[in-house]
């Protein structure tokens, strides 16, 4: 089992330990598609520098990380290696980085 992989089943577990997951929305995408942030998700990356986060974008819930200097990547379908660094293309996934990594501030 990879570290993201147990990273992801930490955090779902916490989750449902703790009830149903919060998800906040955050707005349309540039697809059309509706953007919801798992709060119970965000956790800082123990290296330092960033966080982990799940996200839902239409039906998909991709595990990723942002370092917080306004790009992302999502992890690969290995649970290892994770996609390239992505620039936001819609104000609803901006907003969700500004909340990931404004988050743990504001508890």
């Amino acid at each position: 089992m990879t570290l993201a992989a147990i990273f992801v089943i930490a955090v779902e577990a916490n989750a449902m330990a703790q009830g149903e997951a919060r998800w906040e929305y955050q707005g349309v995408a540039s697809t059309g598609e509706k953007v919801y942030l798992n709060l119970d998700s965000i956790q800082a990356d123990a290296r330092g520098g960033g966080y982990f986060f799940t996200y839902q974008i239409g039906q998909d819930r991709p595990f990723s990380f942002t370092p917080c200097d306004g790009r992302f990547q999502v992890v690969k379908a290995d649970g290892v290696t994770f996609e390239p660094m992505l620039e936001p293309q819609s104000e609803a996934t901006r907003k969700m980085l500004r909340r990931v990594c404004t988050y743990h501030l504001s508890q």
